[in-house]
């Protein structure tokens, strides 16, 4: 599986599709099939992940983070600055992810659901359990259809793992089919070429694996997509001029290198980008880094 998240419209779906990139992961979720967005998706033979259920699981915490599950004092709710919805309870909750997965059991464009994103550092593991539940919803409306977990860590210097362990709390073997581990530059405040970056994470791989083999996680139980940053500029902090191909690069080898078995980016579009911020429809490093990354790991694929 070769992931892109967020190609929105039939433009951005060819461009995706152009590189190698057979699924889409939609937060919106999917459009129908009839619509020139969804022939446009099934022109280039790729399939929909929902993600819809990740925006409906944010609200749900964020109602936590206003309750019962505040950031300790003197911290600042990061997650969310106000309780958007506060009558999100667990039964809205998952009425909401019933709705969905009944329009998606007869939308032939939809493969599978992005069910988890990133999570306070402070309430790690309070989703594992309406997780599981939500993917008993799955199995019972839309069988066969992976839930994909989210876990987010950050690139930094070599020798370091910028990760907090206890993200990796929300994962269990019946809540979660795939996991996919999202690992972004972290350059804020200061703008750079990112050469200070440890582009391979040969420490925060490991770190991120550990944690989640402690709750329980194997690659045999819980295939990874190894989720790359494909984007750059503003939007990533002062991380300026942005991405060469070759940082790309080394960042799907070190996934693809370490038994990975699908790979992606993020992203083709995001609501906070800035219009200089460098994506794949607009950076020809990004483009190309991408491009080489398919090659290297399908040769990596077919080789194992």
């Amino acid at each position: 599986m070769i992931v892109g998240f967020n190609a929105v419209d039939a433009s951005l779906v060819a461009d995706a599709a152009s590189l190698g990139v057979t699924n889409d992961v939609l937060y919106n979720g999917p459009p129908t099939p009839t619509s020139s967005f969804g022939r446009a998706l099934t022109a280039a033979h790729m399939d929909v992940i929902d993600a819809s259920i990740s925006n409906d699981l944010y609200f749900w915490e964020c109602h936590r983070t206003h309750t019962v599950a505040p950031p300790p004092p003197g911290q600042r709710n990061w997650y969310c600055r106000r309780d958007y919805e506060p009558s999100f309870t667990t039964s809205k909750l998952l009425d909401a992810v019933q709705s969905s997965e009944s329009a998606d059991a007869s939308n032939p464009l939809v493969s599978g659901y992005w069910v988890l994103d990133d999570w306070p550092t402070w309430d790690g593991g309070s989703a594992q359990t309406v997780l599981q539940q939500i993917h008993r919803e799955i199995e019972a409306t839309t069988p066969g259809y992976p839930a994909i977990c989210g876990f987010g860590g950050t690139i930094g210097p070599p020798g370091t793992a910028e990760w907090t362990p206890s993200t990796a709390a929300n994962y269990s073997t019946t809540g979660c089919d795939m996991v996919g581990l999202y690992n972004y530059a972290n350059e804020t405040g200061r703008k750079s070429d990112g050469d200070r970056l440890d582009w391979t994470m040969q420490s925060l791989l490991p770190a991120m694996e550990s944690s989640l083999a402690a709750q329980g996680w194997s690659a045999s139980a819980s295939p990874v997509l190894g989720i790359g940053q494909g984007w750059s500029g503003r939007f990533a902090g002062g991380y300026e001029p942005g991405l060469s191909a070759s940082q790309v690069l080394a960042e799907a080898n070190a996934f693809c290198g370490n038994g990975v078995s699908s790979i992606g980016w993020y992203g083709w579009t995001d609501s906070g980008f800035h219009r200089t911020t460098r994506t794949p429809v607009n950076s020809t490093a990004i483009d190309s880094g991408i491009e080489q990354s398919i090659s290297a790991c399908q040769a990596d694929w077919a080789a194992s």
